[in-house]
């Protein structure tokens, strides 16, 4: 199984390849556009990446990244036990029970 910036990491390629556009507007970017805001046009274009790949899963109201797992995972038992851990992860972060967590998010 991967890890979680493995599988965001994945996702993000995948849709930037899904849409041509946006990838060609990213890497249409100039290194004077990386140096106005103070830094390296590597950054920039990862930034802005990250800003697209929000922005679509905003509006389609997803979880970025239980939809990064899902779409980055074709193995299905893998990504069910990839979406399983970031969950858990995520109830302790939140300092809840695994099992309080489920109740609260009817799971």
């Amino acid at each position: 199984m991967k890890t979680i910036e493995e599988y965001y990491t994945t996702a993000r390629s995948l849709f930037l390849e899904a849409y041509p556009e946006i990838k060609q507007g990213i890497d249409n970017l100039q290194e004077e556009d990386a140096q106005a805001l103070g830094m390296s046009l590597e950054q920039l274009q990862s930034m802005q990446s990250d800003r697209a790949w929000a922005a679509f899963t905003r509006e389609k109201k997803l979880d970025g990244m239980l939809f990064a797992i899902q779409l980055a995972e074709p193995d299905k038992d893998v990504a069910a036990a990839a979406i399983e851990t970031y969950l858990r992860q995520h109830a302790e972060a939140l300092g809840m029970s695994w099992e309080e967590f489920c109740i609260k998010n009817e799971l």
